[in-house]
């Protein structure tokens, strides 16, 4: 039973309002959530292996433990952490510059967009 104040009967969905996103932008995301780490990962080795060739930073002997097996265990750790959020802001831009190409524009050529005007504030 609707109360005195409230306008929006309960048969009214109030769901059905919001935009629903495509099922595919769910796949999509899932593909790079599982895509970024390994690209990261095989990133990070191939940019410590020309990285040893070339010698363009020097790392730190802070950064190497000589007691792991994998003595460049930290820095590959670091780089791949960095490497993560290139990725992802490199994906999110694509995906939003396609997400920009193919959703319709909320309002077309002949509507005028919603007010957001809730009237005069006054006190009683």
């Amino acid at each position: 039973m609707p109360s005195k104040y409230n306008r929006i009967s309960e048969s009214e969905d109030t769901r059905t309002l919001k935009p629903e996103v495509h099922p595919i932008w769910n796949g999509i995301g899932f593909a790079l959530i599982i895509l970024i780490p390994i690209l990261a990962y095989f990133g990070a080795i191939e940019l410590l292996n020309l990285n040893t060739k070339y010698q363009w930073v020097r790392i730190p002997q802070e950064l190497i433990i000589y007691k792991l097996p994998d003595h460049l265990l930290l820095v590959k750790i670091i780089l791949i952490i960095v490497l993560i959020f290139l990725l992802a802001i490199i994906f999110s831009a694509i995906t939003f510059f396609l997400y920009s190409l193919f959703v319709p524009t909320r309002y077309g050529p002949m509507d005028v967009p919603y007010l957001k005007y809730k009237g005069k504030h006054y006190k009683r």
